[in-house]
């Protein structure tokens, strides 16, 4: 007797292959109606019911991602379902995503592999050649074929490596700026050390813009207060500004004071973060 219960990855391989043939027209929905998010989200909505809820409740009870892993939903029998209850079934599977995709995740561990939805609208997903006698009284999972494993291998590596990247890229992106930053500061030293210099031998401090050799500023201006301000290059370092401002003289050491404007705390170094 062959086996009949189509297990969790199956089913998350068949699901994976109707997802990628559905995203090609909802892309294109919401491509042409970006200025109406809204309707573009009830269409693909009706659109996804349409898909899943006419194929279940087809003469073959199959989407093309179930077709291609020869399973098929049934009730408990494996008989042909309704329209209304392949509908109904639809939006159930709202429910088993909106709990963090614990309700798909049932499948691997209930004794006829039902998903919550599958318990909630009393249906079944087995193999397409099962008979209602076969179902009645087998209860083995169809085996993992290359096929299966292949498409829940992708089916768990893209979304990982998308966590990854969406984690280390950035992190990646700040710690490039941070350097380009910190060369745009340590390049800026010697204008503080001309405001020391005028402020140790009480001359007027020499106000006005320099040149800095740092492809990362676009440029460097000291106010007649001894004010230092660096403007980061908006292409080449995200832009903003870093300033520096003396505060006092002890013994001739002047303290500075580090602050910024439009750049990220994340970039600047440890003197400057407020």
């Amino acid at each position: 007797m062959n086996p009949v219960l189509a297990g969790f990855w199956r089913r998350a391989a068949a699901l994976f292959v109707d997802l990628l043939i559905l995203a090609i027209p909802q892309t294109l929905v919401n491509v042409a109606l970006a200025s109406s998010s809204t309707i573009a989200l009830a269409i693909n909505m009706v659109m996804g019911a349409a898909y899943f809820a006419g194929f279940h409740s087809s003469a073959r009870q199959a989407t093309p991602g179930k077709m291609a892993f020869g399973i098929k939903v049934g009730d408990m029998a494996g008989a042909r379902i309704s329209i209304g209850l392949a509908i109904a079934r639809f939006f159930a599977t709202w429910l088993s995503s909106l709990i963090l995709g614990i309700g798909y995740l049932l499948a691997a561990f209930t004794a006829k592999k039902q998903a919550l939805h599958d318990l909630l609208c009393k249906t079944i997903v087995v193999n397409k050649a099962a008979t209602p006698e076969e179902i009645a009284e087998n209860s083995d999972t169809m085996p993992l074929t290359t096929g299966v494993i292949l498409v829940s291998v992708v089916w768990l590596v893209v979304p990982l490596i998308g966590i990854v990247a969406a984690v280390f890229i950035p992190v990646y992106q700040d710690r490039i700026v941070r350097a380009k930053v910190t060369d745009a500061i340590v390049k800026a030293e010697p204008f503080k050390q001309e405001v020391v210099d005028a402020l140790a031998s009480r001359r007027p401090i020499p106000a006005g813009k320099r040149r800095i050799d740092s492809q990362y500023v676009d440029s460097v201006a000291i106010e007649p207060s001894g004010q230092i301000t660096i403007t980061l290059s908006k292409e080449r370092a995200r832009g903003g500004q870093v300033f520096f401002a003396p505060l006092a003289t002890k013994g001739g050491i002047v303290e500075w004071r580090c602050w910024s404007e439009g750049v990220s705390q994340a970039v600047l170094t440890a003197a400057c973060r407020s």
